[in-house]
């Protein structure tokens, strides 16, 4: 989709963001919505005052500039109280330590910016909302939020049959290795078998 007017997919959305100048750019955008929120909102709570402040968008995704950027962003997004656990460190897309973490925060600063008013069109397949579905229904509402995010309601997937075929590869050797050990009747370690 496109950001801020740049087309970011997931082979350049690492590198389109590795100096953190977009995430403060992106950190701007959402700030008018967090300002019109606390204006109107009952009781809005602690938001940040100001976006990010004197970043740099051109220097290089390893420079000094760009840790920087990045722990402006991070600060921003403490504010707009983006859960602890949520937050990505700065080497995780600095060192590219951890490129899941990143997206996590960024999907975290997503539902935090639609909480303030913010329109989030957040695209995904039917899979990813299953799967937080999933990890909510296993472990409770924790995973409510992020499975919402997604688009809400659990949606059948496609259903594989599990039990083997004789022909199958795993069934024969099963059949092989049941010969060469000569079990009698059925072998305990049935671990192919439906």
């Amino acid at each position: 989709g496109g950001v801020l007017g740049e087309k970011l997919n997931r082979e350049n959305l690492i590198t389109s963001i590795r100096n953190g100048g977009l995430m403060c750019k992106l950190a701007e955008e959402i700030q008018e919505s967090v300002d019109e929120f606390k204006n109107t909102a009952e009781d809005p709570g602690s938001l940040p005052k100001k976006a990010p402040q004197n970043f740099n968008t051109e220097c290089s995704g390893r420079s000094m500039e760009a840790r920087e950027n990045v722990m402006k962003f991070l600060t921003w997004s403490r504010e707009l109280r983006v859960p602890e656990s949520s937050i990505f460190s700065p080497d995780d897309l600095l060192k590219l330590k951890g490129k899941m973490n990143v997206v996590n925060t960024l999907l975290a600063v997503a539902r935090r910016a639609k909480d303030c008013g913010m329109t989030a069109d957040i695209d995904a397949p039917p899979k990813i909302a299953n799967a937080f579905k999933g990890l909510e229904e296993k472990f409770g509402k924790k995973f409510e939020h992020t499975a919402n995010a997604f688009g809400g309601e659990k949606k059948a997937l496609k259903s594989v049959a599990t039990r083997l075929k004789s022909h199958s590869a795993w069934k024969i050797v099963q059949q092989k290795i049941d010969s060469i050990l000569q079990l009698p009747g059925k072998p305990a370690y049935e671990i192919f078998r439906a």
